[in-house]
């Protein structure tokens, strides 16, 4: 458990870094990094304590973030989209793109298919799970939701 940990740390490291990359400064680039740790952890917690297979871990890693974007996205009146592409970076199955091509270097055919077919499954997992979540938020307005119960929101310097 140390190590999800640690690792957790690390993917907040890594979206802050491509934050940095993109140009965000301030709180949305700390809320950039908390996404990317919570999909990192997510990530991590279904694929070993529970034992999903590696398509529906990032799925749910991906439905994790998409929803934690999307709310601080409304919050903080910031493009969901800035926050999505820096959580999103630490989750890209780059290793399994490497090993596939790899292995069809080797001539290793059946073992480079396998290995790119559960990349390709993995990387739709994300991008449904962006989808499905964009989808439901679009249809969704915070400020709406929030006046039934007297709330308002005000734009904060970021």
């Amino acid at each position: 458990m140390i190590r999800i940990l640690i690792e957790t740390v690390a993917a907040y490291g890594v979206a802050v870094g491509f934050g940095i990359l993109f140009n965000i400064k301030g709180r949305t680039l700390r809320v950039a990094g908390v996404g990317g740790a919570i999909g990192w952890f997510v990530y991590k917690i279904t694929s070993i304590y529970m034992g999903f297979a590696p398509g529906a871990a990032f799925f749910a890693a991906g439905i994790s973030f998409s929803v934690y974007c999307e709310i601080c996205a409304r919050v903080y009146m910031i493009p969901a989209t800035i926050l999505s592409a820096c959580a999103l970076i630490v989750l890209v199955p780059g290793f399994g793109v490497y090993r596939s091509i790899y292995e069809f270097i080797l001539e290793h055919y059946v073992t480079a298919g396998n290995v790119m077919t559960e990349t390709l499954a993995s990387a739709g997992a994300l991008a449904l799970s962006l989808v499905f979540v964009t989808s439901i938020f679009k249809n969704f307005h915070l400020a709406k939701f929030l006046k039934k119960f007297n709330i308002t929101l005000k734009k904060k310097n970021i």
